[in-house]
């Protein structure tokens, strides 16, 4: 009886153990293998990043999103969809990326907060806070005393100016496009956010302003984020950043006309190309330049 018992008693334990075994979770890369649809983050009216065009979203985030499509693909051998997600929030975007319903998001300002929650890529452009001012308004604190400044709800240029301006009132918009209708109709005369996307869009909206100050309120690098824990996806999107950026460097045209029409020569931002070939080599000198073919 005794054996009996302990040979029940063991074919309990392993059974029990077993029941306790983690389910070893599907990640984010295994996910897009299987259903061949790479989700990502869209904000409209975030130009130079993203903004709808017709049934599609264009922009600098989605040329690198479409990079990342790319190696993705090729990684798993199978296709894959670049399929965008609209969020009417910077909240909701970095909510769907943390939570892991989302796959990718590409345009996302670092924070160190924001990195407890979602993991960064290598960054592919470097921004900060400013505003679009008045005529003869330098941007300062000083200037900004008494004054309404517009910003979008939960960005780090929000956070910025809250934290630097005393003496002015701070009005908070859901997103991006409620942000610049603000500006373009009269309700705010001053509007702080990215650098790059108050150059992108001041001509719509505000085109006797000014960018200003001189010197942001603070910089912060932008790229894309990844749900937590998932570096399959990171590293092939790493990958894929660090490619396009290799090519623009190399002059090859397609990589210059994907960039340039958002931020380079001719465009709203209009950076240089040698300013953009530098920043890239920068950020690629801190990991590995690429011998592309």
């Amino acid at each position: 009886m005794a054996v009996r018992l302990t040979a029940l008693t063991g074919a309990l334990l392993s059974l029990t153990l077993g029941v306790l075994q983690p389910v070893q979770a599907e990640t984010v890369l295994e996910r897009v293998s299987r259903t061949g649809r790479l989700n990502t983050v869209v904000l409209n009216g975030d130009l130079p990043y993203s903004t709808q065009q017709g049934n599609g979203y264009v922009g600098l985030g989605m040329e690198f999103a479409k990079e990342i499509q790319k190696e993705v693909s090729e990684y798993t051998g199978k296709p894959v969809q670049l399929v965008p997600q609209p969020v009417n929030s910077i909240n909701e975007g970095l909510a769907a990326i943390a939570s892991g319903a989302v796959d990718l998001s590409c345009g996302a300002g670092f924070s160190w907060g924001r990195s407890m929650f979602v993991d960064y890529s290598l960054p592919f452009a470097l921004s900060g806070t400013r505003l679009i001012t008045p005529a003869g308004n330098d941007g300062t604190p000083a200037a900004l005393k008494g004054k309404t400044i517009g910003a979008v709800k939960n960005s780090l240029s929000a956070h910025a100016i809250e934290k630097t301006v005393t003496g002015g009132e701070l009005a908070l918009f859901e997103n991006p496009a409620a942000a610049l209708e603000a500006l373009k109709n009269g309700e705010i005369q001053f509007l702080a956010g990215d650098s790059l996307w108050l150059l992108a869009n001041r001509a719509a909206v505000d085109p006797s302003g000014n960018v200003a100050p001189s010197v942001p309120y603070n910089r912060s690098a932008v790229g894309c984020v990844v749900p937590e824990n998932n570096s399959g996806l990171l590293n092939l999107s790493n990958l894929a950043i660090a490619k396009l950026m290799q090519a623009y460097i190399n002059d090859d045209p397609s990589a210059l006309q994907r960039i340039n029409q958002w931020v380079g020569p001719g465009s709203s931002v209009n950076l240089s190309q040698d300013l953009i070939k530098a920043y890239f080599t920068n950020v690629l000198l801190t990991a590995a330049l690429l011998n592309l073919s």
